[in-house]
C-alpha cells in the first residue's frame, strides 16, 4: 500500500495549522509503517487529498485513472470560511457548493471531530465518513522550562509575570478582539497573541488594532521561531482560545499536551472531547473569561494540566497512524471489491481468476526462476484459479510449432549456449496470440525481459489485460556471458537502461527482494514496486519426506557415508563465486580430514570449476552430482549436514531457504539481501573473507550435538516464514490491483 499525500501549494501552507496536518499526517504513516509520497507523478494506491483548491478535481481524476482509493480529508467547511476575509461571507454559499461536489468524489471523508461529522452530513454528503483527530506529536509537545525562558526573555518578561497566550491568524473569527478586551479587564497580566501580523495577511479593519490601538498588557511578536513557540506554551499560565468557530484547532491540541491549562469559547466544536473543569475551562462571554484567568492565576481552580495531557495523548500521532492505516485498508479493499464484482459480473461470471505465467525458461529446465514460476503454478491452482504457463519450446527450432498440454504452451525457440542454455522464443507468434485469447485471462504475469515479454506485453495489448512483471534477475552480474569481460561498466549501464524500459509499461512490478527494488530503483523507477518473496514447498523439502534409502544409496557408492559433509546445490555458474569455496577448501580439509564436499547442478562453468578440484588435488573429497530434478532435491539436500556458498547475485536467495527448511544451516558470504533470510549464530553464518569462512566450517563442526540440532531447528523455523500460503495470498493481491486499475482505466475511457 502506497498513499499520496496532497496538499496543493505545500510551500504556502507549510506554517498553517492545515501544514502542521501534512505534518502529522506523515509522522503518523511512518509510525504505522506506511509508505508514501508527497509527488502526484508517483505510483500510488490511495490519494489522501487534504485541500479544496483549483487543482483538486484534477488530482481526483488522474487517482480514478489509475484505479486508486480516494480518501478525503475535510479540513474545511463552510463555516469557517465565512468572516475568514474580505466578500468571504458573500460568496461562502458558492464555496459550500463546491465543498459538496469535491467532497462526494471521495470514496470515503475523514473529519477532524464529531462536529465536521455532522456538518457535512448536513450537507447531504453520503460517502463514509470517518472521525480522525488531525493529531499532535506528544513527544515533541511536552513541557520544557529552558523554552519557558527563552520565550519570557524574547518579550522581556520576569519570572514573576502572569502570562495568557492566543494562538492564530489575526482574524475576527478567531476571536482575536475579544481577547484583546479581555486583556483590557485584567491589565496586570500579560496577553500575547502568536501569529503573522504582516499587512498582507491581516484584515484592513484589524491593521490598527494590532499595530497600535490595544491596551498595553497586550504583545503582538509575529510569528515565532519552533523554539519560541513551544517555549510560550510552557511559559503561560492559560492558553486562551475565544475562537468562533473551528474543525478541531491543532494548535489547541499543542497547547494540552504541554499540560496547559485551556480556556475555549463553549462553540458545538467542542462539545464531545473538551470538559470544562475536567481538561479545560469554557465560558461563552469576555466577562466569564476574564474570571476563569483570574481565579487561574489565584489558584482558586482545579489543576486540569493532567487530563489536559491525556486528551493529547489520545490523539496522539501513533493514535492517527493506527486510525488512517484501518481506514485505508478498509476503504481500498471496498474499491477493490467493488471493482472486481463488477469486472467478473461483466466479462466472466462468478470464477477464480485465470492467470497466464510468461517466461522464457519453465520445468524441466532446473534453475531459480523456473522454481518460482513452478511453485506459484501449484500454489494458484491450490487456491482454485486456473494457470496456463507460456514458454520456450524444448525442440529449439524456430519453424516448429506451437505446442499445449496440460495447462502449458510452447512457443518455438532457439538456446542461447552462452547464457545459461536459456531459450530464446519468437518476439511475435500469430498462433499463440490467438491460443492466449482463447484463454480468457484475467491477468498477465510476465517473468522473463526477453522474447516471451514481447508476447505477453503484445496480448495484454491486444486483449486489454492487465499485467504484472517480477524481476528475478540481476542481469548486471551476467553481462560477461556476452561481453568476456569487456566494456562491463557500458554494459551494466546498458542493462540499467533496457531494464527501466522493460518495467515502465503500465503494469505491476513484483520483486523477490528488497536488494533487487533497490537495484531498480536506481534504474530510475519511480512506480511502486512489490516485494514478494517466492514461497518455498516447505512440507516437500523437510527431513520428514526424504527418501532414505536413496540418501543411503548415494551416500554409499560415494563411500561418504561417515563422513562430515558440506554441501552446494545450485547452478554452476561464474557469478555464484564457486571458486571461492573450492580455493578455501584446503584449509578446511587440513582442520577437518573426515569432511568432504558435495556439488549438485550443473551450468556453464561445470567444466571449470571440475579442473579446478583437480588442480587443488581435490578430486577425492570434492564430489559433483549433476542435475537432479526438482522433486528429488529434498533427497539432494538430505545428503549433507552444513550448507555453503559465496554467491552475491541472488535477487533472494531461494536455494539458501530451501537448504534451511531441510533442517540445513547455511554459511554464506555476506550479501544484504539475506539479511532478512540468514540470522547470523542463530541459523548459520555469514562471512566476508577466506579466514571468516573457514572459521564458520570450523565453528560448526565443533558444535556440540545439541547446539547443532538447536541450529537446525532455528534453520527450519526461519524457512516457514516463506510458505507457499503466504506468497499466493501476496501475489494474488498484486494481481487484483492490476485488475482493478485495468478496470477503472477501460470505464473511464468508455465515460
Amino acid at each position: 500500500m502506497k498513499v499520496l499525500l496532497y496538499f496543493e501549494g505545500i510551500e504556502k501552507i507549510s506554517k498553517s495549522a492545515i501544514g502542521k496536518a501534512l505534518l502529522n499526517q506523515q509522522k503518523a504513516l511512518d509510525s504505522v509503517g506506511i509508505e508514501y509520497t508527497l509527488d502526484p507523478d508517483d505510483d500510488y494506491d490511495i490519494l489522501h487529498i487534504n485541500t479544496v483548491l483549483l487543482n483538486s478535481e484534477t488530482i481526483i481524476s488522474k487517482a480514478r485513472k489509475k484505479g486508486a482509493a480516494i480518501i478525503y480529508h475535510a479540513h474545511t467547511t463552510e463555516e469557517d470560511f465565512k468572516n475568514s476575509f474580505i466578500f468571504s461571507n458573500m460568496i461562502s454559499k458558492v464555496f459550500k457548493e463546491r465543498l459538496k461536489v469535491l467532497y462526494r468524489k471521495g470514496d470515503c471523508v475523514v473529519a477532524p471531530t464529531q462536529y465536521v461529522r455532522n456538518l457535512l452530513q448536513g450537507y447531504g454528503i453520503s460517502v463514509p465518513i470517518e472521525v480522525v483527530s488531525n493529531g499532535v506529536d506528544t513527544n515533541e509537545f511536552i513541557i520544557d522550562e529552558e523554552k519557558a525562558d527563552k520565550f519570557r526573555s524574547h518579550l522581556g518578561f520576569s519570572d514573576e509575570d502572569k502570562i495568557v497566550v492566543g494562538i492564530g491568524p489575526c482574524i475576527k473569527r478567531k476571536g482575536i478582539l475579544d481577547f484583546i478586551k479581555v486583556a483590557e479587564l485584567l491589565p496586570d497580566i500579560k496577553f500575547v497573541w502568536i501569529g503573522d501580523t504582516s499587512l498582507l495577511s491581516v484584515p484592513i479593519e484589524l491593521h490598527n488594532v494590532i499595530n497600535s490601538d490595544h491596551p498595553d498588557n497586550v504583545y503582538f511578536p509575529g510569528e515565532l521561531s519552533d523554539e519560541l513557540y513551544k517555549g510560550a506554551l510552557s511559559a503561560c499560565d492559560v492558553f486562551f482560545s475565544p475562537t468562533y468557530e473551528e474543525r478541531e484547532n491543532i494548535l489547541l491540541l499543542e497547547s494540552l499536551s504541554c499540560s496547559c491549562t485551556a480556556l475555549v469559547r463553549d462553540i458545538p466544536v467542542f462539545e464531545d472531547w473538551l470538559q470544562h473543569g475536567i481538561n479545560c475551562f469554557k465560558a461563552t462571554t469576555n466577562e466569564e473569561f476574564a474570571r476563569i484567568i483570574r481565579d487561574k492565576i489565584n489558584g482558586d481552580l482545579p489543576d486540569v494540566s493532567s487530563f489536559a495531557r491525556h486528551t493529547a495523548e489520545e490523539r496522539s500521532i501513533e493514535q492517527i497512524g493506527r486510525k488512517l492505516k484501518m481506514i485505508y485498508e478498509a476503504t481500498q479493499e471496498d474499491v477493490i471489491t467493488a471493482a472486481i464484482r463488477k469486472f467478473a459480473k461483466e466479462n466472466y461470471g462468478d470464477r477464480k481468476l485465470h492467470i497466464g505465467l510468461f517466461s522464457d525458461t519453465y520445468y524441466p529446465d532446473v534453475n531459480g526462476v523456473s522454481v518460482s514460476i513452478e511453485t506459484l503454478r501449484k500454489q494458484l491452482l491450490k487456491m482454485g484459479h486456473v494457470v496456463y504457463v507460456i514458454t520456450a519450446s524444448l525442440d529449439t527450432k524456430l519453424v516448429g510449432g506451437v505446442e499445449f498440454e496440460n495447462g502449458v504452451l510452447r512457443i518455438p525457440a532457439v538456446k542461447i549456449k552462452q547464457l545459461y542454455g536459456y531459450r530464446i522464443s519468437r518476439p511475435i507468434s500469430i498462433h499463440a496470440l490467438e491460443y492466449i485469447k482463447n484463454m480468457d485471462l484475467d491477468v498477465i504475469h510476465i517473468n522473463t525481459e526477453f522474447t516471451i515479454r514481447m508476447i505477453a506485453v503484445t496480448a495484454a495489448h491486444l486483449f486489454k489485460i492487465p499485467y504484472c512483471f517480477t524481476s528475478h534477475t540481476m542481469w548486471e552480474d551476467y553481462t560477461h556471458y556476452i561481453t568476456k569481460g569487456h566494456f562491463d561498466k557500458t554494459s551494466r549501464k546498458m542493462v540499467g537502461m533496457y531494464t527501466k524500459h522493460v518495467y515502465d509499461g503500465d503494469c505491476e512490478i513484483i520483486v523477490p527482494s528488497k536488494k533487487t527494488q533497490s537495484v531498480l530503483q536506481t534504474y530510475g523507477i519511480k512506480k511502486q514496486i512489490h516485494v514478494v518473496p517466492t514461497g518455498i514447498d516447505t512440507a516437500r523439502l523437510s527431513p520428514a519426506n526424504v527418501d532414505s534409502s536413496a540418501v543411503d544409496e548415494i551416500l554409499s557408492s560415494l563411500n561418504v557415508k561417515d563422513k562430515f559433509r558440506i554441501i552446494y546445490v545450485g547452478r554452476l555458474a561464474q557469478e555464484k563465486n564457486l571458486d571461492f569455496i573450492i580455493n578455501n577448501l584446503p584449509a578446511v580439509f587440513q582442520r577437518h580430514p573426515d569432511a568432504v564436499m558435495l556439488i549438485t547442478g550443473y551450468g556453464p562453468s561445470e567444466d571449470d570449476f571440475k579442473q579446478l578440484v583437480k588442480e587443488k588435488g581435490l578430486s577425492d573429497k570434492v564430489f559433483f552430482l549433476g542435475k537432479q530434478p526438482p522433486d528429488k532435491i529434498q533427497n539432494y539436500y538430505a545428503l549433507g549436514e552444513l550448507f555453503v556458498t559465496a554467491s552475491t547475485s541472488e535477487t533472494q536467495g531461494l536455494t539458501y531457504i530451501e537448504a534451511m527448511a531441510a533442517g540445513l544451516p547455511v554459511i554464506a558470504k555476506y550479501d544484504n539481501v539475506l539479511t532478512d533470510v540468514l540470522v547470523d549464530k542463530v541459523t548459520g553464518y555469514f562471512f566476508d573473507t577466506d579466514d571468516e569462512f573457514i572459521d564458520a566450517v570450523d565453528r560448526f563442526r565443533n558444535m556440540t550435538t545439541e547446539e547443532r540440532e538447536k541450529m537446525k531447528e532455528n534453520a527450519m523455523s526461519k524457512a516457514e516464514e516463506y510458505s507457499l500460503e503466504t506468497f499466493g495470498d501476496k501475489i494474488t493481491k498484486v494481481y487484483y490491483r492490476a485488475i482493478r486499475k485495468n478496470t477503472v482505466k477501460r470505464a473511464n475511457k468508455k465515460d
